[in-house]
């Protein structure tokens, strides 16, 4: 069934409506680092500003990654043996704290935000180049699901894309303590705007059939 780009906006735009409660995951990270980053730029002083914005960071990155780490391996469980799936989570948890543990630099964290973003999006545009759903699986799993993932695999590639240039656009446009401010808020707009995604790519697929 033929629906015009209007159509479109406004499906998507719908979807935004009542909204479920949001999970301690989403914001919990943007509020440990809202409230460690003036206390940590007043307890180190004006001259480690660097300092203060990548320690503030780390705090909130480690939350974050603490509270999505049994997530991120169940999902590479989909993917990789138990033993695999451990390491590779592992990694992906240890390397940016490690990185970031050693910088003093505001841009260094704000680039981490993007090199995942790449890193995400890499991940579902190999799959769509190879023909496979595996990553979306990982996901969403539940059987429902299924017939939808070619689109949601593709789907996923232009949300991370979009999100990679979000940042890079706030990079560049606002003051690095102004960044942290959309940084702690960037998972409940992820999170809506993905919900919001999915919902119109199942309207979509089901409009289809008609």
């Amino acid at each position: 069934m033929y629906r015009s780009p209007l159509d479109l906006v406004r499906i998507f735009l719908s979807l935004f409506q009542d909204l479920p409660p949001l999970s301690r995951s989403l914001y919990l990270p943007g509020a440990v680092l809202l409230v460690s980053y003036p206390i940590l730029s007043v307890l180190l002083g004006p001259d480690h500003h660097g300092q203060a914005f990548a320690t503030a960071f780390l705090a909130a990155l480690a939350v974050r990654i603490g509270m999505g780490f049994e997530g991120m391996v169940r999902r590479m469980l989909t993917r990789y043996s138990p033993r695999q799936a451990v390491v590779f989570a592992l990694l992906f948890a240890a390397v940016p704290l490690a990185v970031l543990a050693l910088a003093d630099d505001p841009l260094w964290c704000q680039r981490m935000q993007s090199l995942f973003y790449v890193v995400i999006a890499g991940i579902f545009l190999q799959d769509v180049m190879n023909g496979r759903t595996a990553t979306a699986a990982s996901f969403w799993p539940d059987e429902e699901m299924r017939e939808h993932l070619p689109n949601l695999t593709k789907m996923m590639v232009v949300y991370n894309f979009g999100f990679l240039l979000l940042n890079e656009t706030m990079i560049r446009a606002v003051d690095p303590s102004h960044w942290l401010l959309f940084w702690a808020v960037l998972p409940i707009i992820g999170h809506t705007v993905l919900r919001a995604m999915v919902l119109t790519v199942i309207n979509l697929d089901d409009g289809h059939k008609v």
